[in-house]
């Protein structure tokens, strides 16, 4: 069970959050970046068990040929998530209807362009998302894009004063979310509504909420929530991956085909089916990109999840 954090502990942390987020808005977007990339590096060298893990993982996943390849991807890989804290605080005041076109390109499937990013006629969509890019942005740009209103699934912060702000961040713009548990019923009635909903389905999924699947030809157990979710309202399914472009806040959605699967009499194995197409799609993207996604998961079976 989770030891709660004292009030006093949430303050001091929700106090350095505000620190950070008023000096990174103060400061150009430029040396923002700079400063993410010192603590990036920083933060490589002291944080050994995560560092390991990564490393560990991109030689697990074959991504790279050797270690001092994976150490050095790695590093990038730290450097990169540190910018996107700086573009949470960014987000907000950056990505609007007026400047998106400067910000943001759709690249990727052009059926799936033509089906869901086509304002007025955009049709809804069940989003795999993953903890890959800037994934805070993604809700934003995904409403402004297709004009379809959006539904996300958030897991609760440690600290609740931090969560209510990147919580803050991340609706508007026709974006709502729901807490991750007990989520299947609101993201059911937003579909009904005509929502569309996404789904960070990168993580490893306990066996009440997954089934088990090749990820980088290892066993991984992956959420299936969006595939029942599939097979019971027939609403397509796309991997949506929010990639950075360059450090002046540039972005592109990699997006996939839209999946489907006409139901069989086996729905276990329809799920299985439909969990192993839309995870393919996202290894793909993250083998193209290994410096952009959260390696420092512990995502496979087969490996020590020490």
């Amino acid at each position: 069970m989770k030891t709660r954090k004292s009030p006093f502990l949430i303050n001091l942390e929700y106090f350095f959050f505000l620190l950070a987020m008023k000096t990174a808005n103060t400061i150009p977007l430029k040396l923002s970046y700079k400063i993410a990339e010192l603590a990036g590096r920083i933060f490589f060298i002291f944080d050994v068990r995560h560092r390991n893990r990564v490393v560990q993982h991109l030689m697990h996943a074959g991504v790279t040929k050797d270690r001092k390849e994976a150490v050095g991807i790695g590093r990038k890989n730290f450097i990169h998530f540190a910018k996107v804290i700086v573009e949470i605080f960014a987000c907000r005041k950056l990505m609007t209807p007026e400047n998106l076109p400067n910000i943001l390109n759709i690249t990727g499937s052009e059926k799936s362009k033509e089906l869901f990013f086509n304002p007025g006629k955009s049709k809804p969509v069940i989003i795999i998302c993953a903890h890959f890019g800037n994934w805070e942005m993604a809700g934003q740009g995904y409403t402004i894009s297709s004009g379809i209103p959006l539904m996300s699934v958030m897991r609760p912060f440690d600290n609740p004063k931090i969560g209510d702000f990147i919580t803050s961040r991340r609706t508007g713009h026709m974006h709502e979310v729901c807490d991750k548990k007990g989520a299947v019923r609101p993201l059911l009635v937003a579909l009904k509504k005509g929502y569309s909903i996404a789904i960070l389905a990168d993580q490893h999924a306990s066996e009440k909420e997954g089934v088990v699947i090749n990820f980088f030809g290892h066993p991984a157990r992956t959420h299936s929530s969006p595939a029942l979710l599939h097979l019971k309202t027939g609403v397509p399914i796309m991997t949506l991956m929010p990639r950075r472009i360059s450090d002046d806040f540039k972005f592109e959605f990699i997006i996939s085909d839209p999946i489907t699967l006409t139901p069989s009499e086996n729905k276990e194995e329809d799920v299985r089916k439909l969990v192993q197409m839309y995870t393919s799609e996202v290894e793909k993207v993250f083998a193209r990109y290994p410096e952009q996604w959260m390696w420092a998961h512990r995502r496979w079976l087969d490996i020590n999840r020490a």
